[in-house]
């Protein structure tokens, strides 16, 4: 498995982001669902999602963890700070934390079924 699987672009004009990356990478994107009016597809599906945010643009990664208490406790003795607590979004549960340098990072535990990206990807949070 690779270590991210999938990635929120959070940004104050989700339209222009879309526009950029699409212009400069040539990525696919498509109309997406749930918090994404934009998902970027390669393959059989989506990997990362355009969504409104109030700061300026940053993209999240989310990283799949077994236990996801056990992760966000092992990364505040580690030095990290939670930015957001467990948050429930259609594909599964996360929780996004800041490392001790302040990078942001989304640990994610899927749903049972493994997730459904096709109705809000990972991240709604």
């Amino acid at each position: 498995m690779a270590p991210f699987v999938w990635f929120d672009l959070l940004t104050t004009d989700p339209a222009a982001a879309r526009g950029f990356y699409t212009g400069l990478f040539g990525w696919a994107a498509t109309d997406g669902a749930g918090p994404y009016p934009t998902w970027f597809t390669a393959g059989d599906g989506p990997w990362a999602g355009i969504a409104a945010g109030d700061a300026p643009g940053r993209w999240l990664p989310f990283v799949v963890v077994d236990d996801l208490d056990k992760a966000t406790r092992r990364a505040v003795e580690l030095g990290g700070t939670v930015v957001t607590d467990a948050t429930a979004g259609p594909a599964g549960t996360s929780v996004t934390i800041a490392d001790p340098g302040g990078a942001h990072l989304a640990l994610f535990r899927p749903n049972s079924t493994g997730g459904d990206v096709e109705n809000g990807g990972p991240g709604s949070d």
